[in-house]
């Protein structure tokens, strides 16, 4: 039934409207009526992926107009206004909800409210470009077979072999796309001012990069795409065969980034939970670690280095930690007239999101843009809450709608399920993951009494919900050696 959908979605959006698609015998019975005036993409806007009855989906999206979000396709909330957030979010690998580097994820980004999408691409041995991340598939894509190919090995009808698999590992019936698939969508499904990120995983020579650039140019419009590589070489490159699209050049990971990664592969090594959780950072080590063989030393050139090399059009995509130790790496960036610094993590979205908080609360200058398994609502609603407005001029109709209207303003919105049971018992969950007394909103942990910080943390008299005292945990209990290539 999903996959039925995700088709009609495709048709629909790809046309911008409900009309026009060439098989007459699609249903939309499915659409939500009343809700035209929301973006395409919004949930029953278009076709409904969701649990949710429409009365339910009507009156979410209802209350959520008077806050100022609407509920999206990828089942996550976002920003009736997206230029609301002074931060631009792209969605790493396509929308986190789907397949990474798969159409339904490109496709769920386009309209899952970010300012743009990052994909990665590379060649296969006959020269066709794909979409995908690892230099070997088996984690990210799959054959029913099991065997495991080596991309730069493969042919084009070895490709069309592999399958992407969902996000709990599971192959799914979406083939793994070739890259042009991934550009013709994009076109027909983005929206005014999002971009796609392209990466070039791939060492490539400069008629290779051609033809990659002829492709995307003969299908996406000016605008809609750059450049992002970790090689200085590729950029440079591709600046030879295009002069004035955007470059995005990479610093590799800081040393530290790397060995936290190593440290949870150790634990990961053990733990199919842990594995599946960072499962993208390990397998980015593994392959960023094999690749660095080649190289003589540190990849990292400087933002006048990187201007006088890619001129003005050019910017710095720098790890969180490096960004965070280098206190002047963003003014230093300007100054040398980047266009753009763009942050990434390998140890987490949690991680970054934290360190961004940290840095704003000290001060700091933000980056233009981050990279991130989280929707744009979800990073930017930590970092300014009060973007989300608090209006009562609805009277909602279902359980969902009036916890809506009473959440405040820090409020998780995208766990509307639980929300419901918290609120039964006058508690919510903020947006950081925290628990806290309804009618305590506002208070800082300093200005909350001695009863509001017992209540928040024990479970009261007649409570509906159990809020447990956290406690420590150890999951490795004997050490392994697990040895990654230097």
């Amino acid at each position: 039934m999903m996959g039925k959908r995700i088709i009609k979605l495709l048709c629909a959006a790809s046309l911008m409207l409900l009309a026009g698609c060439a098989n007459k015998s699609v249903d939309y019975s499915d659409e939500v009526a009343g809700l035209e005036a929301l973006p395409l993409g919004a949930e029953g806007r278009v076709l409904k992926m969701s649990h949710y009855t429409p009365e339910e989906v009507k009156d979410i999206q209802y209350a959520l107009n008077t806050r100022g979000l609407y509920w999206t396709a990828g089942q996550t909330p976002a920003y009736l206004n997206s230029e609301q957030c002074p931060i631009n979010v792209y969605a790493h690998r396509g929308h986190y909800n789907y397949p990474e580097n798969s159409l339904t994820s490109v496709l769920m980004g386009a309209l899952g409210g970010f300012d743009g999408v990052e994909i990665d691409v590379m060649m296969t041995r006959d020269g066709y470009w794909v979409v995908h991340h690892d230099s070997i598939s088996g984690r990210a894509t799959g054959r029913r077979d099991g065997k495991n190919l080596r991309i730069s090995r493969v042919k084009g009808k070895d490709w069309n072999t592999l399958v992407v698999r969902d996000k709990d590992g599971n192959l799914t019936n979406e083939r793994a796309p070739y890259a042009i698939d991934v550009f013709e969508q994009w076109a027909k499904t983005r929206l005014p001012g999002q971009q796609l990120n392209i990466e070039i995983k791939e060492d490539a020579d400069l008629v290779e990069l051609a033809q990659l650039n002829r492709m995307v140019v003969s299908v996406l419009p000016q605008g809609s795409y750059f450049y992002s590589s970790l090689e200085f070489k590729v950029l440079k490159s591709m600046r030879e065969v295009n002069s004035s699209v955007y470059l995005g050049y990479i610093w590799e990971p800081d040393a530290k980034s790397i060995n936290e990664v190593k440290k949870v592969a150790r634990r990961a090594a053990k733990s199919d939970v842990l594995y599946q959780k960072y499962s993208r950072s390990i397998n980015w080590v593994s392959d960023y670690e094999s690749r660095k063989r080649s190289r003589s030393k540190s990849n990292k050139h400087s933002a006048q280095t990187v201007r006088n090399a890619l001129g003005a059009n050019s910017g710095l995509h720098v790890d969180i930690r490096s960004f965070v130790k280098a206190s002047t790496i963003y003014t230093r960036s300007k100054a040398a007239g980047l266009a753009r610094v763009a942050t990434y993590s390998i140890n987490g979205t949690e991680y970054h999101q934290s360190q961004l908080q940290e840095l704003s609360r000290a001060g700091r200058s933000l980056p233009d843009e981050v990279i991130m398994d989280t929707s744009k609502f979800e990073f930017c609603h930590r970092l300014y809450p009060e973007l989300v407005s608090k209006s009562s001029l609805y009277q909602p109709t279902t359980a969902y709608g009036r916890a809506i209207m009473q959440l405040p303003k820090d409020a998780d919105f995208t766990r509307l399920e639980q929300q419901r049971m918290y609120l039964a018992d006058n508690h919510y969950l903020t947006a950081s993951g925290k628990v806290r007394l309804l009618n305590s909103y506002g208070l800082s942990n300093a200005s909350a009494s001695p009863e509001t910080k017992k209540t928040t943390s024990q479970r009261p008299e007649g409570s509906l919900v159990l809020i447990p005292e956290d406690e420590a945990f150890e999951i490795e209990q004997t050490s392994i050696t697990l040895e990654i290539p230097n």
